[in-house]
């Protein structure tokens, strides 16, 4: 076994290990094949997700590993899943994916806001993090001026994978500064050589991460789902609304989400950073609006092809020459099922005609101008009722300029 590495406290002066007691161990899935970060678009990407090794280690073993570069992740299987697709019906995944997590005894944060919140002695005064931490360590990019870091905690017992990726967004919620990537149950987390560190090796306990954590967390989503049937049902009264969509309606709303979703992706340029976070929210919007409960059959069929559609989107824009199809894929599959446990709140169906619906043929007319014809894809209330068409994304009508479009 290699040398047991030295603590370090937040100040970064040495003191050694004390006691003979024996380390607990986990399974964790290392790289070692690879130093440093290797990201999508790297012609060794795809092998880098493919040379993982699931070990049995110590939090010292696993910190002799990140200092010198080496990534890891929750340990997964070795097998290539079958992910026929429209482009490519012969495709087959890494195995780094999600369906291959077989759970895990880590749960990482990564603190990169590069100001005083991601310094050790600010991370440390928070209780949970300062009495339950069992790893933190300066991450690659971190510097004296800018610091930023990861904060490592060991359980006492290993999550299951649903288990594992619902912690992370609970942590998330716990701590909304932190990178809200490092949220689904593929996640890398790369190596930083020879980084500053501070080892506890203390375990957080499952029942203090369910009371401290979890349990916050479901109730911060139910008070949320509460307020939103509230302001529907607030709605429902106060403009005479149907509770029931007209024949048809939830189809052409469908349409209209969906098609707005899939058209801005595919037409958002490279350079701006936009590619990939727009790619993860059509992702979870789709996710969300397949999971809603009142859909029609008709309306569900639209997205059956949800995966594929996303991708050619992916492709239309050049993400996927950029950064490859398996990072394409990875993270349509996070967003789609990070955004099934967010099943979309079911529109208000306006009964008087004063209001126009998502999905609606409208043609917008100023000064006696046809100014834009297509139809609804968003609605805002401001100080008045303001609709987008999908003809013209981002340009909104007042609802004075808009006839029925028919």
């Amino acid at each position: 076994m290699p040398e047991t590495p030295e603590k370090i406290n937040p100040n970064l002066e040495l003191y050694s290990i004390e006691g003979d007691m024996p380390l607990p161990t986990f399974q964790v899935a290392v790289n070692r094949s690879y130093q440093d970060k290797i990201v999508p678009g790297d012609g060794r990407f795809w092998n880098f997700n493919m040379t993982f090794e699931t070990q049995r280690l110590t939090l010292p073993d696993l910190l002799i590993s990140i200092r010198q570069g080496y990534a890891w992740s929750a340990p997964h299987l070795q097998i290539r899943r079958h992910r026929p697709m429209r482009r490519n019906p012969n495709y087959f995944t890494t195995y780094r994916v999600k369906a291959n997590v077989i759970g895990s005894q880590l749960l990482a944060l990564d603190s990169d806001t590069g100001d005083e919140r991601s310094s050790f002695a600010a991370l440390l005064e928070d209780p949970l993090i300062g009495q339950y931490v069992g790893l933190l360590h300066a991450t690659a990019s971190a510097t004296p001026a800018q610091p930023r870091s990861r904060i490592i905690f060991l359980l006492d017992e290993v999550l299951e994978t649903a288990d594992y990726e619902l912690a992370l967004k609970a942590l998330l919620h716990r701590f909304p500064f932190c990178d809200r990537s490092v949220n689904h149950a593929a996640v890398v987390f790369y190596g930083a050589r020879d980084c500053a560190y501070y080892l506890t090796e203390q375990l957080l306990p499952l029942p203090i991460l369910h009371e401290q954590i979890v349990t916050p967390y479901a109730q911060f989503l139910e008070a949320e789902r509460q307020k939103r049937a509230a302001e529907r049902s607030a709605r429902l009264a106060a403009y005479g609304s149907r509770k029931q969509p007209a024949r048809g309606q939830v189809s052409r709303y469908v349409e209209a989400v969906y098609g707005n979703l899939l058209r801005k992706l595919a037409n958002t340029s490279s350079g701006q950073g936009l590619r990939h976070r727009r790619l993860y929210t059509a992702s979870l919007t789709v996710g969300g609006l397949n999971a809603a409960a009142w859909l029609t059959h008709e309306a569900r069929q639209r997205l059956s092809s949800a995966v594929d559609d996303l991708l050619d989107a992916a492709v239309a824009n050049g993400y996927v020459t950029d950064y490859s199809e398996e990072d394409a894929l990875r993270t349509i599959d996070n967003g789609l099922a990070q955004g099934e446990l967010l099943p979309f709140e079911e529109p208000v169906w306006y009964a008087q005609r004063p209001f126009y619906q998502v999905g609606d043929e409208v043609q917008a007319v100023v000064d006696d101008q046809v100014k834009s014809t297509g139809r609804v894809s968003r609605i805002r209330e401001t100080t008045h009722w303001e609709y987008e068409i999908d003809s013209q994304p981002n340009v909104w009508f007042a609802r004075s300029h808009l006839q029925d479009g028919k």
